[in-house]
């Protein structure tokens, strides 16, 4: 059994208005662009190595790897944006568990 968090949050720099979150899974950025578009987020692009998209007026970066990004947030705004996306994506399936 795997015990380690399913995410870790973090604020790369104290000066940028980006945060992070690492999730345990990597995600699967097709499920993810269908899960987001029929919640009616606004997807921006797609490609093999990250899917943006807005939500909740944000811009969002969604990496295979089991990173999200949001940017142009602090940490308060932030942290409850991606908690949001992360149920949501895991939710809907879009996470893949490896091992």
């Amino acid at each position: 059994m795997d015990d380690r968090p399913e995410y870790v949050i973090l604020s790369p720099c104290t000066t940028s208005k980006t945060i992070e979150m690492r999730t345990r899974d990597k995600i699967d950025l097709q499920k993810s662009e269908k899960a987001l578009s029929k919640a009616g987020q606004q997807v921006l692009a797609n490609t093999s190595v990250f899917l943006s998209f807005v939500y909740s007026q944000k811009k969002f970066m969604l990496y295979g790897s089991g990173k999200i990004v949001i940017k142009e947030v602090d940490s308060k705004e932030g942290r409850p944006l991606l908690l949001e996306v992360f149920k949501l994506l895991k939710d809907s399936g879009c996470m893949v568990h490896e091992g």
